[in-house]
């Protein structure tokens, strides 16, 4: 065994304090990526949960021609993000739902017949 204590003694005090500042500075690096995570976690939420205006695609009016069937009508029309919803029947029974785009284009259609 070596006679200088004094220098062993240095040496262990040293490694125990760079320990210990290890395990801080882990800990302390653990709470700040907690709180990021959540952080944009909260701004994911806000993101969506706040209502979306709809954002037509085109600005201008548009024209579109439907035909009905004999006695068929138009019974309730529908904005939505993608377009309008028409549900057409006969004597307030839904019979065609059409999505209609912005542009006046007909992008679906639904049969309930």
């Amino acid at each position: 065994m070596p006679k200088n204590y004094q220098l062993l003694k240095g040496i262990v005090i040293t490694l125990g304090i760079l320990i210990i500042a290890m395990v801080i500075t882990l800990v302390v690096a653990s709470v700040m990526k907690y709180n990021d995570q959540k952080r944009a976690e909260a701004k994911l939420v806000e993101k969506y949960s706040t209502p979306q205006s709809l954002n037509p695609t085109v600005s201008m009016p548009f024209d579109i021609s439907l035909i009905l069937e004999p006695g068929q009508e138009i019974i309730t029309v529908e904005g939505h993000d993608l377009g309008i919803l028409l549900s057409l029947g006969t004597a307030d029974v839904i019979e065609k739902i059409l999505l209609v785009s912005f542009s006046g284009k007909i992008m679906g259609t639904i049969n309930t017949r």
